[in-house]
C-alpha cells in the first residue's frame, strides 16, 4: 500500500513540475507565440511572405477638372521577391504618374492612374495617327485663315503657304504647333476628324478618353495616365514612324511655294538622346505640364506618363525611369 501511495506522491510531483515549467515558458510546448517585431513569426512577417508590400507612393491629389478613379497610390504588378528588394519612390510634382513595361504591360509604380486629367497637346499623338492613316506623307495642305485661329501667335507656318504632311507632322510633333494640327483635321474635315479620333480611343479600349479638339487646347480633350500607356502601345506597336518623328531634334521644312526653308526644332528635352525612342509633351494651364516618354531599357520599351507637372515633367520623368531600372533592369 505504501508503494502505490509512493507513485500516486511521484506522479503529483510530475505532474506540478510541468505545470510549473509551462508558466515560466510559454514556448516549450513548441507552438510559436506573436512576438515583438523583430520575431520572424509575427503576423506581419507571414503576410510579406504572401502578399507583396505597397510600396511608399506620394499621396496627390488632382485638381478641379480631375475625375478620381480609385488608384490614388498603385504599386502593381511586381513578384513578391521583387517588391521586397524595391527602394522607394522618391516624391514627385506630378499629379499623376506610371511607369510600366511595355512589352509584358506590367505596371511597377503609379498614383492615379485611372483619374481623368486635361492631355493638353499629348493630344496631338492621337491626332497623328488619324491623319497618317488618310494622307500621305507627300500631300500639300495650304493653310487658311481658320486654321491659324487656332494659334494667331503661330511663327513657323504663314497663311496662304503651302506644306507637305510630312513637313506638318515635324511641325505639330517637334515644336508643338496648334495650327499644323487644325490644318490637317480641317483638310480631311474636323467634324469627322474628332468622331474617328473618340472612336479609336473607344476602340482601343481607352474608355476615360474624350477628344475635344486636334491640337488639345481645350481642357475638355482629357485621358488617363493608364490609357495613355495604352496608346503608347499602339504608337509602338502600329506607328513608329510617329515616335521617330518625336525623336527628332531638329529637321528643315519647306513651304511649297516660295521654296522657303525654316528650320524646326523640338522642345522635348529627351529628343535624340540615348536610348529615347518617343513621346510627346503638353502644356496649358488647365494641365500644367504633360510628358509621354518611351524609353529603350537594353531592348525592353518602357513607358512613363506623368500628368499635371507643375513645370517638371522632364525631372518626373527621369526620376521614374531611373527607379525602374534599378529595380526592374
Amino acid at each position: 500500500m505504501i508503494k502505490h501511495y509512493e507513485k500516486f506522491i511521484f506522479l503529483f510531483v510530475v505532474i506540478g513540475a510541468i505545470f510549473f515549467a509551462r508558466t515560466l515558458y510559454p514556448n516549450i510546448s513548441g507552438v510559436p507565440t506573436l512576438a515583438g517585431n523583430d520575431s520572424p513569426q509575427t503576423a506581419d512577417a507571414e503576410q510579406s511572405v504572401s502578399e507583396p508590400p505597397t510600396l511608399v507612393l506620394p499621396q496627390t491629389t488632382l485638381g478641379a477638372t480631375a475625375q478620381p478613379g480609385g488608384d490614388s497610390a498603385t504599386a502593381a504588378s511586381a513578384t513578391a521577391s521583387q517588391a521586397a528588394s524595391t527602394t522607394h519612390l522618391p516624391t514627385f510634382s506630378s499629379a499623376a504618374y506610371l511607369v510600366a513595361n511595355l512589352s509584358t504591360g506590367n505596371i511597377a509604380a503609379g498614383s492615379n492612374i485611372t483619374s481623368r486629367w486635361p492631355t493638353a497637346s499629348i493630344t496631338k499623338l492621337m491626332t497623328a495617327t488619324v491623319a497618317l492613316d488618310h494622307l500621305s506623307s507627300d500631300a500639300t495642305i495650304t493653310i487658311t485663315p481658320q486654321m491659324f485661329a487656332a494659334d494667331p501667335d503661330e511663327h513657323t507656318l504663314v497663311i496662304g503657304g503651302t506644306y507637305t504632311v510630312e513637313d506638318l507632322l515635324h511641325v505639330m510633333l517637334m515644336p508643338s504647333s496648334n495650327v499644323a494640327a487644325e490644318a490637317m483635321a480641317d483638310y480631311i474635315g474636323h467634324a469627322q476628324f474628332m468622331t474617328e479620333m473618340n472612336q479609336r480611343a473607344q476602340a482601343w479600349g481607352m474608355t476615360g478618353t474624350y477628344f475635344d479638339d486636334p491640337s488639345g487646347i481645350s481642357a475638355a480633350n482629357q485621358s488617363t495616365a493608364k490609357d495613355l500607356m495604352t496608346l503608347a502601345q499602339h504608337l509602338y506597336d502600329s506607328y513608329p514612324n510617329i515616335l521617330a518623328l518625336t525623336n527628332t531634334p531638329a529637321t528643315t521644312i519647306t513651304e511649297q511655294n516660295s521654296g522657303k526653308k525654316v528650320t524646326v526644332r523640338s522642345i522635348n528635352n529627351f529628343a535624340g538622346t540615348a536610348g529615347f525612342i518617343g513621346g510627346k509633351t503638353g502644356n496649358t494651364p488647365q494641365a500644367d505640364a504633360n510628358l509621354l516618354s518611351l524609353f529603350d531599357d537594353a531592348g525592353t520599351p518602357v513607358v512613363v506618363v506623368v500628368l499635371g507637372a507643375p513645370a517638371l515633367p522632364f525631372q518626373d520623368t527621369s526620376m521614374l525611369y531611373t527607379w525602374y531600372k534599378m529595380n526592374y533592369h
